[in-house]
């Protein structure tokens, strides 16, 4: 027993056992509040942690993580709502004998308005008293804590002074869950993966990157980083939060605290560090855009285990079915009705005759009438929507109700109990409260232009003050945003400036010393990867439609979503199609005996009008003929896939003639890489009829020319 006990004693190198213990043992500090204003007026009535996503509230997955992760001493710190948050935390699992916690509690605190202002409260009553995880209610994540853990407790045995280690993930410069409203800029010392620097960029605004002009003396090699999803991660020691009291100038933990640190390296001598994930899940839901990015990826199991049918709520009862849908107990749903695929359904939800729903998610006991259409929405729990009514791409909070015949159009946000009188069209991005805000009575007069007569609804409008930065990033952080430059900023910060630039730039070529910026070298394969993951969930979600014939205007509806969302190009639209119908005609040939060319007739015929909306001009259809060649480079049978659906095609109407022979003299269609020159070759004689038949109509129109000229003579 003794020789075990030395044993272990001598693999620690000597520690004290206290400091060993001290190393293992890891709190958590977890902010209730987001002090931020994005996701209003849902957060009027209700913390953002509170918010159900996927209807499992967003703190429970945060908890789920840290519990996953092993962290038994958890504190929520609240400022708003500490009512709410309690009541919830009390009647949860989480305060029952067999929580994973040791100790949750609940630190309080109405003054507090800022990050900064929690830091301080936390050092004022010395609740740390090891290094801690700070992180935000709002996270979902399933990545796990020991190799960051072990990679920052080595730091701080050789360093005491390295107080912070920031866990972002690594992510393209178009990503769904990276926020558009603004975008960090992290500058790294490439071999030691130190942060020197930190830098904000902001939609419409300057995109060059100021650089101090030490950093190029000091740093041998450093990397500009815009390629990372920034969850607010961080791996504190005890100095963090003294920091924060010294200078009550730090609100924000990036913005003040991490900018300020860096820049007073000289004064504060301390050092943070990055640590990058690329495989696992990491994401907050920081605004209405973020909301839909991260509803979908648990729908569609990116950060399982926390997907619906863990059922992570003790009263849930969720089970998967095909096409990642999710059904509580007690759902009905009309026999006419059609449920599509990533849906998520609560208990107690009955859904009318002939209604659709498809990649939404219904909380309980909601009442779908008759003829409705919901696509890519999120409704609340006890949510009543009318006959007839259409929903897409919108939030509807629980209590609300929507009338006969309404129309929600995307971006839309109808707040708590909030009534919409029948036949009312809900404006695109609009945001309506029952209360105009926390304070409101219920007496004033409801806007009956906005609502309806009989309605129950106000235009939320935001009484406090904000600066030009917030307003220009509101207008990205909606639910839907249509510009396709976006996420422009990111991936343009090809050049910065150093100040004192001619010095600093002299220095870099004697040296040799380098600044390398990732936003650059790196996106490209961050952007691919990005691509391939909605290519495989567009594709597979229309394919579903396409086997079990469902209607083409759903379908569209559908795709669109996915496209709008992810603000995807239509290149990317018409690559998922191609795939999409290639397997249905592959899959007609296998299962149902039918010829290529039947198949490829049936399918196209039937889904003519959607190929219609993706090749609006003749380079649209050329592209539509390369993406179809580069598909059937993999197919068995690929060489009579492509000459049967590009006969098909051109008997359609839905490519001409000069789009058939702009493909076919496109040096890609034609190139011996990838198998492209051979697949085609079963085609070559289609193409060589068609420039034949145009030959001899050219001919025949000129001898008639040539006749008419003769009789005038």
């Amino acid at each position: 027993m003794s020789g075990r006990k030395e044993k272990k004693a001598s693999g620690s190198g000597g520690k004290k056992p206290a400091e060993e213990q001290r190393e293992q043992l890891l709190q958590a500090v977890v902010l209730a509040d987001s002090y931020e204003k994005k996701i209003r007026p849902l957060t009027l009535e209700t913390p953002r942690c509170l918010v159900p996503v996927a209807n499992t509230p967003l703190i429970d997955y945060t908890l789920e993580f840290l519990a996953h992760n092993g962290v038994e001493d958890v504190i929520i710190f609240v400022s708003s709502h500490a009512e709410k948050i309690e009541e919830y935390i009390r009647g949860s699992k989480w305060n029952l004998p067999s929580s994973p916690f040791k100790s949750c509690q609940i630190i309080v605190s109405p003054s507090s308005s800022s990050v900064g202002d929690a830091m301080r409260e936390i050092d004022q009553k010395q609740l740390i008293t090891t290094d801690f995880l700070l992180l935000h209610g709002d996270f979902v994540g399933n990545f796990q804590l020991e190799g960051v853990l072990e990679e920052h407790n080595k730091r701080r045995r050789i360093d005491k002074n390295a107080i912070m280690t920031m866990v972002l993930r690594e992510a393209g410069s178009s990503h769904r869950t990276k926020p558009r409203g603004e975008t960090g800029v992290f500058v790294v010392e490439t071999a030691s993966n130190r942060c020197v620097h930190y830098d904000e960029i902001r939609p419409g605004g300057e995109s060059k990157i100021m650089l101090p002009s030490n950093l190029t003396k000091e740093h041998s090699e450093l990397t500009v980083r815009t390629d990372l999803i920034d969850c607010f991660v961080d791996i504190c020691s005890p100095d963090v939060p003294a920091l924060f009291t010294e200078n009550f100038d730090y609100q924000h933990i990036r913005r003040h605290f991490l900018h300020g640190i860096l820049t007073d390296y000289d004064l504060y001598s301390k050092t943070i560090h990055l640590h990058v994930i690329s495989r696992d899940y990491a994401a907050r839901v920081r605004s209405l855009q973020t909301y839909d990015a991260v509803s979908r990826d648990i729908i569609s199991r990116w950060a399982y285990p926390f997907c619906p049918d863990s059922n992570l709520g003790t009263d849930q009862t969720y089970a998967l079915k095909r096409g990642n849908i999710y059904t509580e107990d007690g759902v009905v749903e009309a026999k006419s009705s059609i449920v599509r695929n990533k849906t998520v359904l609560g208990a107690g939800t009955s859904i009318g005759e002939k209604s659709v729903v498809c990649q939404s998610v219904i909380g309980r006991k909601c009442k779908i009438g008759n003829n409705a259409v919901i696509e890519n929405a999120y409704i609340w729990d006890s949510v009543t929507v009318g006959n007839d009514c259409k929903i897409s791409n919108a939030i509807i909070a629980s209590g609300a109700t929507l009338g006969k015949g309404c129309i929600v159009e995307p971006g839309a946000v109808i707040s708590y109990g909030v009534n919409i009188a029948d036949g009312i069209t809900v404006k695109g991005n609009s945001r309506i409260c029952s209360k105009r805000d926390a304070e409101d009575s219920d007496e004033e007069q409801p806007d009956e232009e906005l609502v309806g007569i009989g309605g129950l609804g106000h235009e939320y409008e935001d009484s406090e003050s904000e600066d030009e930065d917030e307003l220009q990033s509101a207008l990205y952080d909606g639910l839907v945003f249509g510009l396709n430059h976006a996420n422009d900023s990111d991936s343009s910060i090809s050049t910065f400036s150093i100040d004192g630039d001619s010095e600093d730039e002299d220095l870099q070529r004697e040296t040799g010393r380098q600044i390398r910026s990732d936003s650059v070298t790196t996106a490209g394969s961050d952007d691919n990867d990005e691509a391939e993951s909605w290519h495989k969930e567009a594709s597979l979600s229309l394919f579903a439609a396409v086997e079990n014939d469902h209607p083409v205007e759903v379908a569209s509806l559908e795709l669109n979503g996915l496209r709008m969302t992810s603000d995807a190009s239509w290149h990317q639209v018409r690559r998922a199609v191609v795939t999409a119908l290639t397997n249905r005609i592959e899959q007609l040939v296998s299962k149902s005996s039918k010829s290529i060319p039947q198949a490829a007739e049936l399918v196209y015929t039937r889904w003519q009008p959607l190929i219609k909306r993706t090749i609006y001009e003749r380079k649209d259809q050329s592209d539509y003929l390369l993406l179809l060649q580069k598909e059937c480079c993999d197919r068995k049978q690929g060489n009579s896939i492509l000459l049967n659906v590009a006969q098909k095609l051109f008997e359609l109407d839905l490519v001409e003639e000069e789009a058939i022979n702009g493909w076919w003299v496109d040096e890609r269609s034609s190139t011996e890489v990838g198998g492209m020159a051979k697949v085609r070759k079963s085609t070559e004689a289609f193409v060589k009829w068609l420039a034949e038949a145009e030959e001899e109509e050219e001919s025949e129109e000129e001898g008639e020319e040539e006749s008419e000229d003769e009789g005038d003579e």
